[in-house]
């Protein structure tokens, strides 16, 4: 897709006096990559707050605790506070203790998972007891009284473990995946993504998947919910038209595309309303 051909870009005037509340934000590709500060970064998200208008910082990675990813964000110069962090664990763990709540009165539902300590947390902070899978403990008499499964990107996870979460999802018939992602790049080529253990689990298991992270659209939800926003309030900035922008016009939100993080993605499959070289492109004119 030729330049001219690509969504209608957006004046800073335009983004600025659009009414937003509060702004999605994508990290990896939008506000840094890797650990270099994107150019503007934190001078847009700084003027988010003096227009009041509140940062969201939308991620994917389920590993990371919000009190991990504000400090990571604030070592690259970027004012953050973990209660302004939005995981797909936290999602998944709202959704889990929802699901579970009516069925076990008094005490605390049990989750068997693989994932990183973020989704551990997640669970926590719901009122959920978590139970990291093993194999050593595949016959072991909690198993049988697990009440749901949370799959998260687990690279130490083993094949005993991922058999205990099939058991345990096959009983209960469905499963949490904390994001759909197949694969994650790497330098020299990929490693296989969450999605990739999901699928694992759910074919052995044949259970029902509930997904969390984007492009799914029940994380927006999730996060509005939380931040106590309406949809025509929010608007979602990211680099990732599979996922930032499929999951923000699934749920009916204002989307703008960066191009300062993915390469490459000159067709997307979900077009946004707007697009941009990046956040420094909607900083104001002084």
């Amino acid at each position: 897709m030729s330049r001219a051909s690509l969504p209608g870009e957006m004046s800073p005037e335009a983004f600025w006096h659009s009414g937003f509340k509060g702004a999605l934000l994508d990290l990896d590709g939008t506000l840094f990559r890797g650990r270099a500060v994107i150019e503007g970064a934190p001078e847009f998200v700084r003027t988010l707050r003096s227009r009041g208008i509140q940062p969201i910082f939308f991620t994917n990675n389920s590993s990371r605790t919000p009190v991990q990813v504000a400090a990571f964000l604030r070592d690259l110069g970027i004012g953050a506070h973990s209660e302004e962090v939005a995981t797909s664990a936290q999602a998944a763990a709202f959704l889990i203790r929802q699901r579970t709540s009516a069925a076990c009165q008094g005490e605390p539902p049990m989750v068997a998972f693989v994932g990183g300590p973020g989704l551990e947390e997640a669970l926590r902070d719901e009122g959920l007891e978590p139970r990291r899978a093993r194999a050593d403990e595949l016959r072991a008499e909690w198993v049988n009284r697990a009440a749901a499964v949370a799959v998260g990107l687990a690279p130490d996870a083993c094949y005993g473990d991922l058999a205990l979460l099939a058991r345990v999802a096959h009983r209960v018939g469905w499963m949490v995946l904390t994001n759909p992602d197949r694969r994650l790049p790497v330098e020299d080529g990929f490693m296989p993504g969450n999605g990739a253990l999901g699928a694992f689990v759910q074919t052995a298991s044949s259970a029902e998947v509930f997904v969390t992270g984007k492009p799914d659209p029940s994380f927006v939800d999730y996060a509005l919910h939380r931040f106590h926003l309406r949809r025509d309030e929010v608007v979602i900035v990211g680099d990732n038209v599979e996922t930032d922008v499929a999951a923000g016009r699934a749920a009916g939100l204002a989307t703008v595309w960066v191009r300062s993080g993915l390469e490459g993605e000159l067709d997307p499959a979900h077009s946004p309303e707007w697009t941009v070289d990046s956040v420094a492109s909607l900083l104001p004119h002084p």
